[in-house]
């Protein structure tokens, strides 16, 4: 079950709570008419597997939790992990729900130094 912001998607047309993660090229027509497609900015999509609803998101909250996270490090304060971030999977980031990599020390999406076990 996916989240953004920390916010539990839900499909708007069945309620379906499964979606499956995409990522998309926002193409110009101007890069498209250089060639050069590859730096248009991505959005990131979640389909759902009910319906085929498609929800587009420019980031997946990383923005927010970025600025976050540099307004914790300038105030010397450390990310809790409140009720809301500790429901994320063993194999998530508590902070911005990417899957991680069992040798992962670091999220590679939000940056966020995960504790050692």
């Amino acid at each position: 079950m996916p989240k953004v912001n920390g916010y539990e998607l839900v499909c708007p047309v069945c309620g379906c709570k499964n979606f499956e993660k995409r990522s998309s090229l926002l193409n110009s027509r101007g890069m498209t008419f250089l060639g050069l497609d590859w730096t248009n900015q991505g959005a990131i999509n979640y389909i759902c597997e009910s319906c085929g609803y498609i929800f587009w998101f420019i980031d997946d909250g990383r923005e927010y939790i970025e600025k976050h996270l540099n307004e914790m490090q300038n105030t010397s304060e450390r990310v809790d992990i409140d009720d809301e971030m500790s429901k994320a999977e063993d194999d998530e980031c508590p902070i911005c729900f990417s899957k991680l990599d069992k040798n992962e020390k670091e999220c590679m999406n939000c940056g966020y130094v995960l504790p050692k076990d």
